[in-house]
């Protein structure tokens, strides 16, 4: 069993079939018990079938939800996202369900049912197009299906770990549960930035890509931002575009 230097923001856990633990991140050793070295050793009994059912699927990436022993508590509700790869090995994405971040989903639902009123497939009509961009400036910061393959996660303000924390909460779980080809980080409108905000921000980024394997292209990227960026290498996991019109325009055209 090995501890992994992994920039995931969640505790990630890498299990053979037999279910025993291969490889954890440290957000992993901090919040469960690891001594058993068996994935049974923190998944409740009862949901131990789920998650073995779910891990004998043909589908490559899958989200249950179990009972978790950890070294606080004896029960604690999780989204668990599952993926296996060509070596016979599983990953495991640990998403807690407490309250307290429940309570910043469910404003955050409650956000994308009002905008599910708006018609996105006015998109494809180009004169319409400002019009939309206006209407995604408002926002603060939410996820946004532009269509089932393709997602809109516009930025504004300052860039805090407190702000991506939250944001990473929802998008992780929306991506997860759609089929999105092409994800969409827009950062036009980003203010100051703080050093742990931005690792937070490349965290949430290399998630996205590690676990859905997603094409992420990142959005009006300042002088500035591009300075602080640079010292992260990410050009083989994402592309950089000017502008959520350009990518319409030449891209989706």
């Amino acid at each position: 069993m090995q501890c992994i230097d992994t920039p995931l923001p969640l505790p990630y856990i890498v299990v053979d079939y037999n279910g025993k633990i291969l490889q954890y991140n440290s957000l992993s050793s901090n919040l469960f018990n690891l001594d058993t070295l068996d994935i049974s050793g923190i998944i409740y009994d009862e949901s131990m079938n789920k998650l073995v059912k779910a891990s004998l699927s043909n589908e490559s990436t899958q989200q249950i939800e179990v009972n978790v022993h950890t070294k606080e508590s004896s029960l604690v509700l999780f989204d668990v996202y599952l993926s296996d790869d060509s070596n016979g090995r599983m990953h495991i994405l640990f998403v807690s369900k407490e309250k307290s971040n429940q309570l910043y989903l469910d404003k955050i639902i409650e956000l994308q049912e009002r905008l599910a009123h708006t018609d996105f497939e006015l998109l494809e009509q180009k004169e319409k197009l400002e019009d939309v961009l206006m209407r995604l400036n408002k926002l603060s910061g939410p996820f946004i299906p532009l269509s089932k393959k393709m997602c809109y996660i516009p930025l504004f303000g300052d860039i805090t770990s407190e702000k991506i924390n939250l944001i990473s909460e929802h998008v992780l779980h929306s991506v997860f549960n759609g089929e999105y080809q092409n994800i969409l980080i827009d950062l036009t409108a980003v203010g100051e930035v703080q050093d742990d905000g931005i690792n937070k921000l490349i965290d949430l980024i290399r998630t996205l890509r590690f676990m859905a394997g997603s094409k992420i292209q990142l959005i009006g990227i300042q002088p500035r931002l591009a300075k602080v960026l640079s010292t992260y290498e990410l050009e083989s996991i994402v592309e950089f575009k000017s502008s959520l019109q350009y990518i319409l325009q030449n891209e989706y055209a």
